[in-house]
């Protein structure tokens, strides 16, 4: 996330509120044969499985526009 950061301040104008949308999405792995391939993911309860996470920098002039990442 840090590293995410240090590079959006490189791109977005100084002046501009910055706006980042997230989303975390849990993949059930219940037959993973070792633990390093599963964790507890929280997604509508608890499963064993992986999670995948993705961020997005929102530029203000799609804000404007009423244009926004399709959920």
């Amino acid at each position: 996330m840090l590293l995410y950061l240090q590079q959006l301040e490189q791109q977005v104008p100084v002046a501009e509120h910055m706006l980042v949308a997230i989303d975390h999405t849990a993949w059930g792995r219940a037959d993973a044969k070792t633990l390093k391939d599963r964790t507890h993911e929280y997604q509508g309860g608890v499963i064993l499985g992986q999670g995948y996470s993705t961020i997005a920098w929102i530029p203000e002039a799609l804000r404007k526009l009423g244009i926004t990442p399709a959920p």
